[in-house]
């Protein structure tokens, strides 16, 4: 792994409430994540609640050793309606969890329980525990893809998996029957939020099976946009684009209400 301080650790708990409303609890079988997506809002939340960190984001992981052990634990106390989401603020299956497999070991503890499961990932490695997925009584995976296009993928987002793999576990996981959403998140401004891109995008969704689609543009874009800009700058340049026309807010909102009917895919922004 490039340049990334692992460090083993244990945590007290693994099940955190949430109050965001798309469940009751979140659950990170990591800390920290290398795939160190350029938009990502980690690291701001990070600084805003003053957590100092000794490397930069993206060059450190902390991985908790005994989750599985403290989520068994916490489960005793959990309603089985609540629902649980995996990976809101680290990817849980990045690289090291094909040493650690400490997410394949967390879902097969959340097997045994009939509460609804989210799992959030841009990594193919999750079609390892495919199996295993399947045993879970109420399971959707959200796979994150904020572009189709693997050259924009290399400007704003490197480290992370390849574009085509991605493609390829959404195709494996409608195929297995697996209930898949896209999270088109963030809607890169100047790439990806013109009329053509959001055609393109949602029939690409369409094509591949996939009923549904989250949708949301840069968040705290006035400590993000900045650097977005530096990216899209050297993007251009290097595909050579010109002529791109970004929608505004209430323009893509259209856009996609008026593919998402055409289609068939649901879309909420």
């Amino acid at each position: 792994m490039r340049g990334v301080q692992i460090v083993e650790t244990e945590c007290r708990t693994i099940l955190n409430r949430c109050t965001m409303g798309f469940a009751e609890y979140t659950l990170n079988a990591y800390q920290g994540c290398p795939f160190a997506c350029s938009y990502c809002y980690v690291p701001v939340m990070r600084e805003r609640r003053g957590q100092v960190d000794s490397l930069p984001w993206g060059q450190w992981v902390q991985v908790k050793t005994n989750a599985p052990d403290v989520l068994r634990r916490q489960m005793l106390n959990v309603p089985p309606e609540a629902r649980i989401a995996i990976g809101t603020a680290s990817d849980s299956w990045q690289p090291i969890e094909k040493r650690y497999r400490i997410s394949r070991r967390i879902l097969e503890e959340l097997a045994y329980y009939p509460n609804p499961v989210q799992v959030v990932t841009r990594s193919p490695l999750l079609l390892r525990d495919l199996d295993v997925l399947r045993r879970i009584p109420k399971v959707w995976v959200g796979v994150s893809i904020p572009t189709f296009d693997d050259s924009a993928r290399r400007a704003f987002e490197p480290h992370a998996p390849a574009i085509p793999g991605r493609v390829h576990l959404v195709r494996e996981l409608v195929r297995a029957g697996i209930s898949v959403r896209l999270f088109w998140c963030p809607i890169l401004y100047g790439v990806a939020d013109s009329a053509e891109a959001v055609r393109d995008y949602l029939a690409t969704a369409a094509s591949l099976g996939v009923k549904k689609v989250f949708c949301e543009t840069l968040n705290y874009s006035e400590r993000l946009f900045g650097p977005h800009l530096r990216l899209l700058r050297a993007y251009r340049e290097q595909e050579g684009i010109r002529g791109h026309r970004s929608l505004s807010r209430s323009g893509l909102s259209a856009e996609i209400r008026h593919w998402s009917e055409r289609l068939g895919v649901e879309c909420r922004l």
